[in-house]
């Protein structure tokens, strides 16, 4: 099953809970037995925002993973700091605004072109602020939050926001960042959300 590794986290002394988005089933969380033992070979290849192909294998309680066979590492964006923390909080902000066992086709597509987008650009003028603010719009009009229809859009924004909402990688990152639609999507995510979301706009560059 092809899937984007959101996160994992431990629950005991060598096991661990993998956050996968998939393809075919959206969001899914599966034990990995002895994945932190230093024997394992499936701990290198779910790091997040790592694009796999997983077995998952049925359980009484809860799925539990088999094999683990990588496709993209995506290796360029962990050699570059602003590239490896913007992606890493796309992978996090997606693992809290989706719920387990919605798949949506589309919010995996757009996930793995931002990330395809960002391992293969290589202008270092980027900002990568302004890519995940046109991700978090997409996302979120997938989810059924249209921002360009808000009633409290800053005067003068609303163009803007529909390039983000409706353009393209390439054609995004040519534009100039703005700090005040920056806020007002960051606003809008969280009031709409009701999700504990940090803000990427203080961290990356």
């Amino acid at each position: 099953m092809q899937s984007i590794v959101l996160s994992r986290r431990d629950i005991k002394e060598s096991d661990q809970i993998i956050s996968f988005y998939t393809l075919e089933k959206g969001k899914l969380e599966i034990l990995a037995r002895g994945v932190k033992k230093i024997t394992s070979k499936n701990s290198a290849h779910l790091e997040p925002f790592s694009f796999v192909d997983v077995q998952i294998i049925k359980g009484k309680e809860i799925n539990y993973l088999g094999a683990v066979q990588p496709i993209n590492y995506f290796v360029n964006i962990r050699k570059n700091l602003q590239k490896s923390l913007s992606a890493g909080f796309l992978v996090s902000a997606l693992n809290k605004l989706v719920h387990e066992g919605e798949g949506d086709a589309r919010i995996f597509d757009l996930t793995m072109s931002w990330l395809e987008f960002v391992n293969s650009c290589e202008d270092l003028d980027i900002n990568y602020r302004l890519l995940l603010d046109c991700y978090i719009v997409k996302l979120l009009y997938y989810m059924g939050l249209d921002i360009v229809e808000s009633s409290k859009i800053p005067t003068g924004s609303k163009e803007y926001l529909e390039t983000l909402s409706n353009g393209k990688w390439e054609v995004i990152s040519k534009l100039e960042y703005k700090k005040q639609i920056h806020n007002f999507i960051y606003k809008f995510l969280l009031y709409s959300t009701d999700r504990n979301i940090k803000d990427w706009g203080k961290v990356l560059k």
